[in-house]
């Protein structure tokens, strides 16, 4: 599917983008623009750890929707206060009527190891990343429950499942809001409300221009030959799949996380049970447990 088809593919739907200021957000929120939709761009402007505001990002962002000839309203409200998530959706209804979809993808970060984290630092991220993502969907669900339709995207991350040296605040907050889906799915798929997750791999944004920055000066290479060598995608890559995921076409899909690694996509499957051991006894006994949980965890020495 591409941006401006004949068929488009979010005609008359109603999105609500948060964090639509730049990289990832803005990328979509012009690409479902293209396909029809009326947008809510959704972008306090803070800096990457979430420090300060500016209207500029938002409003540039709905300056080119219109442009192009699509309709967009900007919102400047900060998705970590639980008020003002709420007039993020109320936006949605003041200018647009109703709410169809919900693109939760605000986030900063801070890059640093567990030892060099504060606690004010730890907050605000998962404030952002995972208490901003329960805030929009919280008012967003009864909106959708009333106009019968909803579709709730959360973009996530790898650092999550694959423990990420220095993103231990990220990983956390991204692997909450992967939680948060998989509930949302449970509790409003009977709803008409479907919920997944995107996870972008290495992707070309503000939150990765530090770790371009240092892989090159590290390797003495140029940031293009460290982009070609990790395969580092632009954000336009991740707008098709959250065309998809939000139209009709994909509302049958719900509760899976999909990750965009550049030309793959690739179906994350959720923790699972695996191996087990059974008690034959009445209590635990250290002996048994010694014996047989190098086995089940694969560390078998």
């Amino acid at each position: 599917m591409s941006p401006g088809s004949a068929a488009l593919q979010m005609k008359d739907k109603v999105v609500a983008i948060t964090g639509a200021g730049r990289g990832i957000g803005r990328a979509i929120a012009i690409a479902m623009a293209a396909e029809g939709a009326s947008v809510i761009v959704n972008d306090l402007g803070s800096d990457d750890h979430g420090r300060g505001s500016n209207p500029s990002p938002a409003d540039e962002v709905v300056k080119e929707i219109r442009a192009a000839g699509g309709s967009a309203v900007a919102n400047h409200r900060d998705v970590a206060d639980f008020d003002e998530a709420a007039e993020i959706i109320g936006s949605a209804v003041e200018h647009f009527g109703r709410l169809d979809v919900l693109v939760n993808n605000a986030a900063v970060h801070f890059h640093a190891t567990v030892e060099d984290h504060s606690s004010e630092d730890w907050d605000r991220v998962l404030a952002v990343n995972a208490k901003g993502a329960f805030n929009c969907a919280h008012h967003a669900l009864p909106v959708m429950r009333e106009g019968g339709w909803g579709s709730i995207i959360n973009m996530v991350s790898g650092a999550f499942w694959e423990g990420t040296a220095h993103l231990a605040s990220y990983g956390a907050s991204k692997g909450a809001s992967m939680g948060l889906m998989l509930t949302l799915d449970t509790e409003f798929r009977e709803h008409n409300i479907n919920s997944n997750c995107i996870s972008p791999s290495v992707t070309h944004t503000r939150l990765v221009d530090r770790w371009l920055a240092d892989l090159s000066e590290s390797s003495e290479t140029t940031e293009e030959d460290v982009k070609q060598q990790w395969g580092v995608q632009t954000p336009e890559n991740l707008a098709p799949l959250a065309i998809y995921l939000a139209s009709d076409r994909g509302h049958a899909i719900s509760g899976q996380i999909f990750e965009v690694q550049d030309d793959q996509i690739i179906a994350v499957s959720p923790p699972t049970r695996g191996n087990r051991i059974q008690r034959s006894g009445e209590h635990w006994e250290l002996e048994t447990l010694a014996s047989a949980i190098p086995g089940i965890s694969g560390h078998t020495p």
